[in-house]
Order: structure tokens, then sequence, then C-alpha cells
């Protein structure tokens, strides 16, 4: 059996796109995930400390989720 198929084949798959892809999803799920704990932190401050800058942190906070959530999908389509 040759040394060049002794059982590192798979290693041929990975690229450096396939590895560029791979971090940047898993990174913006995990910045999905941070940004739905934002918006429960954000909620509990505000139930517990209500001001006239309540709802403008509220709407801020979904749109932070909004745009995670879009860029997300944007690094899916693009690859």
């Amino acid at each position: 059996m040759p040394i060049e198929t002794a059982g590192f084949g798979f290693l041929n798959l990975l690229t450096v796109g396939l590895g560029v892809k791979m971090f940047l999803i898993l990174f913006l799920i995990f910045y999905i995930i941070f940004a739905f704990v934002l918006y429960r932190q954000v909620l509990t401050m505000c139930m517990k400390l209500p001001t006239l800058l309540s709802p403008h942190l509220k709407f801020v906070s979904v749109i932070n989720i909004g745009i995670a959530v879009a860029v997300l999908f944007l690094i899916l389509g693009l690859f």
C-alpha cells in the first residue's frame, strides 16, 4: 500500500476555504446565542429598572439578533 493512501485521504478534502467557512459559521452561531442571552438580560433589566430608555434598548437588542441571523444567512449563501 503506497504511503499517499495510508489513511490521511480525508485531509485532501480540507481546504482553506472550507476551514474559513466552518469558522465563520461556528462563530456566527455562537454570536447568535450571545445575542439571545443579551436580549434576555435587557428584558430582565427593563423589568427590574424601567426607564424611558427601556423600549429603545429592547429595539436595539432585537436589531442585534436580526443582523446576526442575516449575516449567518449571508455567509451560508455566499459559500
